[in-house]
């Protein structure tokens, strides 16, 4: 059905096709309204995009820029020729220093025009030693037409969705000390477990190194999240680590997609015909709710009943499917081992 086509189905409902009560505006109001709920119970339809570093490119690095290391306690200091787009809490992945212990993958503590620094764990002095550097966020943008995020994936390869705050709660668990975590990439040591900070009081699962797999956010619709743990090794930052030319991998944002409303009386809703019906439903329950009596109440109450049921049938049926959780991707995808 096109909008007129539901609107016609709503006032035949509401015994008002003449317009006595409600006026076609009213009832597009409600259909627009009904369809955002929809696509926000049933996780249907989806729409993905690739997501954003820093720098507003798609893949997980940036170009790489040449700089000078030196050591100064357990501060490190690169100072480039030209100026660089890094800020405060960035991560860029070193490499080429001398001795090795300084490179790897380190937060931007304080960054200048043309230098950065970042902090080390030991601090032998070094003056002059040439390195390559490149941010690999940790904060990345998804892509601006997905208002709600349900999975994520890396070249192909899905990855979990957790919160902050589980990550966090999980750091500050000391009954987690001696487990594994057991994850799409097999069992690792639990980054959650020897101490719940670093020396920056930083909590330690944002600096853990290695494959990427998970997305860390606060919520499903907040514009930015993180990615865990860091990619620093070439085999897990780019797509052939022994190609000439090495190309980053990108991540891929699969969601719910920002709305808009019905553009005319001929469109119709992005869903399939099956679900219109619940869109019916749906404006129904709103237009009985214009007017607070009781038997309009519960004909609203009804009409509510009808379009949840049929909300939630789209979610098993076609949001579950499309994109990741029907096959429990995005569900939990850490679980700690104890029985190692």
């Amino acid at each position: 059905m096109n909008r007129k086509q539901i609107r016609e189905r709503v006032e035949t409902a509401l015994q008002d096709r003449d317009n006595r009560h409600w006026t076609d505006a009213e009832i597009n109001q409600y259909i627009d309204d009904t369809l955002v709920e929809f696509t926000r119970i049933s996780k249907y339809p989806q729409s993905e995009g690739s997501a954003t570093n820093p720098g507003g490119t798609t893949p997980i690095g940036e170009a790489t820029k040449t700089g000078t290391l030196t050591i100064d306690g357990k501060t490190a200091t690169i100072t480039f020729g030209s100026a660089h787009s890094y800020s405060a809490n960035d991560v860029v992945v070193v490499s080429g220093g001398t001795p090795t212990e300084y490179n790897g993958a380190f937060p931007i503590l304080v960054p200048s025009t043309t230098t950065l620094t970042y902090r080390v764990s030991f601090g032998d002095a070094v003056t002059d030693s040439s390195v390559s550097v490149f941010r690999i966020g940790p904060t990345f943008t998804k892509p601006s037409t997905i208002a709600e995020i349900v999975s994520a994936s890396i070249d192909g390869r899905e990855l979990s969705i957790h919160t902050e705050s589980e990550l966090n709660a999980a750091a500050a668990s000391r009954g987690y000390r001696h487990f594994m975590l057991e994850s799409s990439m097999g069992f690792h040591p639990n980054a959650f477990s020897s101490a719940i900070s670093t020396v920056d009081n930083t909590p330690k699962w944002r600096a853990q190194t290695g494959p990427i797999e998970a997305i860390i956010f606060n919520n499903r619709t907040a514009s930015s999240f993180r990615i865990y743990p860091l990619p620093k090794a070439d085999k897990d930052l780019y797509v052939d680590k022994d190609a000439t030319a090495k190309v980053f991998h990108t991540l891929t944002i699969r969601g719910v997609p920002v709305s808009s409303a019905l553009a005319s009386d001929t469109t119709s809703p992005d869903i399939n015909s099956y679900w219109h019906e619940a869109i019916v439903y749906g404006a129904l329950e709103r237009a009985w709710l214009k007017e607070s009596k009781l038997q309009n109440v519960e004909k609203s109450s009804m009409y509510r009943n009808k379009f949840m049921e049929h909300a939630n049938q789209a979610k098993y049926m076609e949001g579950m499917t499309s994109g990741a959780l029907s096959e429990g991707r995005n569900q939990g995808g850490f679980r700690i081992n104890r029985n190692l």
